[in-house]
């Protein structure tokens, strides 16, 4: 029931993301190559890069390390948008980005999370992710709810809005649930277990992967000459990682509830240290959350 679930969730989130995107989006994506293109290096070399090597130096146990490994091969989503659009940063980059990242998934994933998998040699039941099988699963899951979300939007406009904005909500209620379940159900019914211990040993990796990732935005951002707007949405992209991805491939395609635990714990805290990174950038963004509209 809770890999249902998490199926649900994620294509609900996904389809969210769908009815988000405009025109403008893609004319975005033309007139600015440079940048999405570096925020796609942030997302799919750096920050892989760094979930390696923080795994490996603060010597995690194989599967957290795989887990972490596995986190930082999700694309940001629903929520990394909406951090954009709340402090009113570079909101058609950040959908940029999620489209871009999110197609490239059906390879990035299987390669980088299967060169996890060896790198720790967790010992786990399934050792490697399947390319073919993972890449129909994500496209079925993932792609295809948000072409019929653009869809959606092409056809009734208003309708769509209307609708985005209902569906981020439930999308929110419903991952807390999820969390709940992941974090006290039962293992027999698809609980994690998650103990006190664990969080000890993932919360330092988790926290020092995640402040690199906002801080690469800044840096690289402004080592590129690309204004503070991108500089945020480039961090937010980086920082905040797709859970609910995370949770299909750890708990439903690997069926390791011990590699599922680091994208608990990332989960906790990323939507609030975005939060203060963005403001630490931008002094004035929270007078503007209560009143944002995308830019």
């Amino acid at each position: 029931m809770i890999d249902v679930l998490i199926g649900v969730i994620l294509a609900l989130i996904m389809f969210g993301i769908g009815l988000s995107l405009r025109p403008a989006h893609f004319r975005a994506l033309a007139r600015h190559p440079r940048v999405v293109f570096l925020g796609l290096f942030l997302q799919l070399c750096l920050l892989p890069l760094t979930a390696f090597a923080v795994a490996t130096l603060l010597r995690l146990p194989p599967e957290f390390a795989a887990g972490v490994v596995i986190l930082s091969a999700c694309p940001g989503g629903l929520t990394s948008n909406f951090v954009s659009y709340l402090l009113k940063a570079d909101t058609a980059l950040a959908v940029s980005l999620t489209i871009c990242n999110t197609s490239l998934s059906l390879i990035t994933i299987p390669l980088i999370v299967n060169l996890g998998l060896r790198t720790f040699n967790s010992g786990g039941t399934v050792d490697h992710l399947p390319v073919l099988p993972t890449a129909a699963t994500i496209f079925l899951v993932v792609l295809v709810p948000v072409l019929l979300g653009m869809f959606y939007r092409s056809k009734r406009e208003q309708g769509g809005q209307r609708l985005q904005q209902n569906l981020r909500w439930i999308s929110v209620v419903l991952l807390a649930v999820l969390f709940a379940l992941k974090l006290f159900a039962p293992a027999d019914v698809g609980g994690s277990e998650l103990s006190l211990r664990d969080v000890q040993i993932i919360l330092p990796a988790s926290v020092l992967i995640n402040i690199m990732a906002l801080l690469s935005g800044r840096i690289f951002g402004k080592w590129f000459g690309f204004g503070r707007n991108a500089q945020l949405t480039l961090g937010v992209e980086a920082g905040i990682q797709n859970t609910s991805l995370a949770f299909m491939i750890t708990s439903t395609l690997l069926m390791n509830e011990e590699m599922l635990k680091p994208a608990l714990v990332y989960a906790m805290f990323t939507f609030f240290t975005a939060l203060a990174y963005g403001t630490l950038l931008k002094p004035g963004a929270w007078r503007n959350l209560l009143k944002s509209r995308p830019e």
